[in-house]
């Protein structure tokens, strides 16, 4: 059995917040070299009238102009979303392999981090794949 992590990177793409309302602070991520992306988002503690939003998009380099990637974000997370991890799947573009997650808590807090999992891929993904946005529970 080969180690997952052989064909794997975990990087930070959000850094972690109380979860004040303000724009989150991402953390540019390169895609280079890598197939998929996950960004999981975990959410700690959400007010009662507490929301948080978040999309990817995508770049052709570093620091470049952004542009959604399609079907890339979150339906909006609320109170009863708290203490769940939230993952968003990407097939990477290699012409934009650059992204970052764009989003908000707004209203009342809403405490949170996120990781990217970035994958070499094995050949079994479609190329187009779409987006994808999973809770895990």
């Amino acid at each position: 059995m080969k180690n997952l992590l052989e064909n794997c990177q975990i990087v930070p793409a959000v850094v972690p917040t109380a979860g004040a309302v303000a724009n989150l602070t991402p953390v540019e991520v390169d895609g280079r070299g890598f197939s998929k992306a996950v960004f999981a988002f975990e959410m700690g503690a959400i007010a009662a009238t507490g929301k948080f939003n978040a999309k990817i998009q995508k770049a052709a380099t570093s620091g470049g102009a952004l542009a959604d990637c399609t079907g890339a974000a979150l339906t909006e997370i609320v109170a009863a979303g708290a203490s769940k991890v939230y993952a968003i799947e990407v097939t990477i573009d290699p012409a934009k392999p650059f992204m970052k997650v764009t989003g908000a808590v707004t209203v009342d807090t809403a405490a949170n981090s996120a990781v990217c999992l970035l994958h070499r891929g094995s050949g079994k993904y479609p190329k187009s794949a779409p987006a994808t946005e999973a809770v895990l529970a």
